[in-house]
């Protein structure tokens, strides 16, 4: 007994130890910490093997992500129809970010983790080329009380490869804002590699105006005679590239 009452101890090494300890502690659920201070004797051991176990699933848990943000070059059409022509608007300027997780980012085709999607698209952005036409559209879509289109990825599944090189094709299903009304849509999506920290999101979807609410314009200066479609089409390419750093979350 003497012995170990004598023994110098390394008061350097164990400080460092404990407070690497104590901050592994600070880091853990509630559930493991509380498991762990349930295990004070050896009667306890299960306890505190079963608070092991779950200090290594909580941390097996932890996800890497990596975040994608909306780069120049994208752009979104969206064509229509009319009583005396088609017509069509388009808008360069599609923003919001996408975030894969790591092993995700790394094999596209795999798409173990759903991503984390959300796209904005201002309102005025869009253009005909025609002012009197963009006015027009403007107030039919409510834009001075909802001044942006906006789009939430709720689940993406892989259906296929794409015809180019490191090219996949999901389904995607998402909740749609225009005007104010929300909507689930589905649509194909592509999703490309352009290189190692670029990649492109491709897509077409058709929708009815009056699913948002919005009716399909009759221009006044035309006395009414000059009707727009229900239906239209919408096409995107949206170029994304890594902004971020692998970060982490429970």
């Amino acid at each position: 007994m003497s012995w170990f009452a004598n023994r110098p101890e390394n008061s350097g090494s164990n400080s460092n130890s404990n407070e690497t300890l104590i901050q592994q502690k600070k880091s853990l659920p509630p559930n493991v910490t509380t498991a762990m201070k349930t295990a004070r004797s050896p009667r306890s051991l299960p306890a505190l093997t079963f608070a092991f176990v779950l200090a290594g699933a909580a941390l097996a848990s932890a996800q890497s992500w990596i975040k994608y943000e909306a780069q120049p070059g994208s752009k979104v059409r969206i064509d229509g129809t009319s009583t005396i022509h088609d017509w069509s608007v388009e808008s360069q300027m599609i923003g919001g970010a996408m975030e894969l997780e790591t092993s995700t980012a790394a094999d596209l085709k795999s798409m173990k983790v759903k991503p984390k999607v959300e796209v904005a698209i201002p309102v005025r952005s869009l253009k005909s080329g025609k002012k009197p036409m963009d006015t027009v559209m403007y107030n039919a879509m409510k834009q001075t009380e909802h001044p942006k289109i906006e789009y939430h990825l709720t689940q993406l599944t892989p259906t296929g490869t794409g015809t180019a090189a490191d090219s996949y094709v999901y389904t995607a299903t998402g909740a749609l804002t225009v005007s104010g009304v929300t909507r689930t849509n589905s649509m194909t999506v592509n999703i490309s590699r352009i290189d190692k920290t670029q990649l492109k999101v491709t897509g077409t979807t058709t929708l009815k105006m009056t699913e948002f609410g919005i009716k399909p314009p009759a221009p006044d200066l035309a006395l009414g005679l000059i009707k727009t479609g229900d239906d239209i089409k919408i096409t995107f390419e949206w170029i994304t590239a890594q902004t971020e750093t692998a970060t982490k979350t429970p």
